[in-house]
Order: structure tokens, then C-alpha cells, then sequence
């Protein structure tokens, strides 16, 4: 990239590339999509803050491209921990927009099945695909581009999605503001203008609550993290699993935080008998909720 600063001051977004030869099918297809646009000209960057008639392309603008050497997403998909490595994908040195629409594509991938009965074909997703969508656009929006060769880690494991992002919060920016009170300074805005046209993110500062909301009649809720560099968010697969009943519910979430338990541990942990412990899991094995492995006295059990 040839980059050029005509302000010291200027924002990453504002950064500007001589670079002319760039071509943007998917920005054009979707603002023609969602706007109405017929034609994506030089006019139409301009009012996105994506080009600058002295200077050239915005490094907003260059992430937009069909093709660039801005760092991406790393998604690695996981077994049971992260020792196991299943599949691996980098995306990048495309468009920010066909970077998101083929992370989405490996998440309907791996976390949607299909049931059959009758004539009648339901899909259904293990992780709720408006939290999932939401953290990849607050990461791809929000992170800092300006590291190196830093990339949005996406971890894509059997009970959960683990999405780092590089940078810590912007300036003005902490983790009260961000987590509880749901503030946004966006970082790149012009990089989030887009997005919030194209429909992408809702508007600014909600991306947090919707994900929330979309865990809202679940067992198990998301959760947030961050450090100076980094900014974390966890989202747990959830199983529909509102009808388990209170002491269900206790066996499923300690399953969930230990891989793998013994009944003497389950009933420690939950206070129960030995009887009803026993026909607890039970239960959950008949409902295909947990499975066993061992056998004897090295009898142990797992969420399926």
C-alpha cells in the first residue's frame, strides 16, 4: 500500500492510499441491494468518507476492495478443546464485506443441522445467529486496524464461539461504558457508516444489548471480556433446553463447565442424593442430552 498522511491527527480510516486501480463488486452490489444505488462511482465514495478527490482512497475505502493487505480473521474450528485442531481458515486480502459473509457461511456451517419429519425440513442453530453476527460486524467495525498483522481470532469450538479481537477499547472507552451501559465511540467510523447502511450493525452502541437479547430465554448467556490489546466475546451453544426442569438445569450447566464429571462429583456439586442423581441422569441420557463413557467405578458424563 502507498500510503500517504495529509494530517498527523487523522484517524486510521482517514489514512489515504494513491492506490487507484480498486474495484469493489460486493460494496456495489450491496448498496445497489439495500439503497438503490445503480452505479458505485467516485461520487458515492466520497459521501462515505471512502475517497478523497486530492488524496485518493480512505484505508476505509481500501477495506472495502476486492482485494487489499490489511490483516483478517483467523477461524480455527475446534474438537472438544483446544488441543484438537479440525479446520482451519484465514480470510483476508479481500473485501472486509466477503470477509464477514464467509465467516458467517463457516458458522451456518458448523452450528446448524437439519431435521426431516414428513415432508417438513427444519434448520436450527446451535448458537443464536444474531449474537454470532452482531460479534463478528463489532469486531471487523471496532478493532484496531492499525496492528501490525493482527488478526480477529474466531475459535469455533463444541460448546462455544470465541471471538478476539485485536485493540483494546478507543479513547473515552472502558468497560463499564462498553459492557453495561452499552456506549459506543466507534472506532472507525467510517468503516461503521457502511456497515449501518448496508443494515449490518442496527446502530451504534446496541451491538452488545442485541446480543444479550438473544440469549434472553436461554440457560446459558454470552459473555465479555477485555484487556488492553484485546476485546473478548464468548457465546455458548445453546441446546433449547428451557423445558429441562431446575435440577436438570444445575447437572447441564456443571457438565458444561467441566467437560466431563463422575455422579459423585455431579452430586456434590448439586447437592442431590445418590437416587436422584441417578435418575437425573437418567433422564438426560434418555432426552440424548448427555451421554457416559468409563465404565465401573470410571463411569463419566458429557453433554452431547
Amino acid at each position: 500500500m502507498d500510503m500517504i498522511l495529509k494530517d498527523r491527527n487523522l484517524t486510521f480510516d482517514q489514512l489515504l492510499c494513491k492506490k487507484e486501480d480498486l474495484t469493489f463488486p460486493t460494496l456495489e452490489k450491496l448498496l445497489q441491494k439495500k439503497i438503490g444505488l445503480e452505479t458505485l462511482g467516485k461520487d458515492t465514495m466520497i459521501t462515505f468518507d471512502l475517497y478523497d478527490k486530492s488524496y485518493g482512497y480512505t484505508n476505509a475505502g481500501l477495506l472495502f476492495s476486492s482485494e487489499n493487505s490489511f490483516p483478517g480473521v483467523d477461524i480455527v474450528r475446534f474438537g472438544t478443546d483446544h488441543n484438537e485442531i479440525l479446520a482451519r481458515r484465514t480470510l483476508e486480502k479481500q473485501s472486509v464485506l466477503d470477509i464477514y459473509n464467509d465467516a458467517c457461511d463457516l458458522f451456518f456451517l458448523f452450528y446448524s443441522s437439519e431435521r426431516i419429519e414428513g415432508m417438513e425440513r427444519t434448520v436450527s442453530l446451535r448458537i443464536p445467529e444474531v449474537a454470532f453476527r452482531e460479534a463478528l460486524a463489532n469486531a471487523l467495525v471496532h478493532r484496531d486496524w492499525s496492528i501490525g498483522n493482527a488478526r480477529i481470532q474466531i475459535a469455533m469450538l463444541e460448546d462455544r464461539i470465541e471471538i478476539i479481537s485485536p485493540g483494546g477499547f478507543p479513547e473515552n472507552m472502558n468497560e463499564t461504558l462498553y459492557f453495561q451501559d452499552f456506549y459506543s465511540v466507534p472506532r472507525n467510523p467510517h468503516i461503521a457508516y457502511v456497515f449501518l447502511r448496508l443494515g449490518l450493525i442496527e446502530r451504534f452502541g446496541t451491538g452488545v444489548r442485541r446480543i444479550l437479547n438473544s440469549y434472553q430465554n436461554e440457560i446459558v448467556k454470552p459473555s465479555f471480556h477485555a484487556t488492553e490489546n484485546t476485546i473478548s466475546v464468548t457465546l455458548p451453544v445453546v441446546n433449547q433446553l428451557t423445558d429441562l426442569s431446575p435440577d436438570q438445569q444445575k447437572i447441564y450447566l456443571f457438565l458444561m463447565e467441566k467437560k466431563f464429571a463422575g455422579r459423585q462429583a455431579i452430586e456434590d456439586h448439586c447437592g442431590f442424593s445418590r437416587s436422584k442423581t441417578t435418575n437425573l441422569l437418567n433422564q438426560l441420557m434418555a432426552a440424548h442430552i448427555i451421554g457416559r463413557t468409563g465404565n465401573s467405578r470410571s463411569v463419566e458424563y458429557f453433554l452431547l
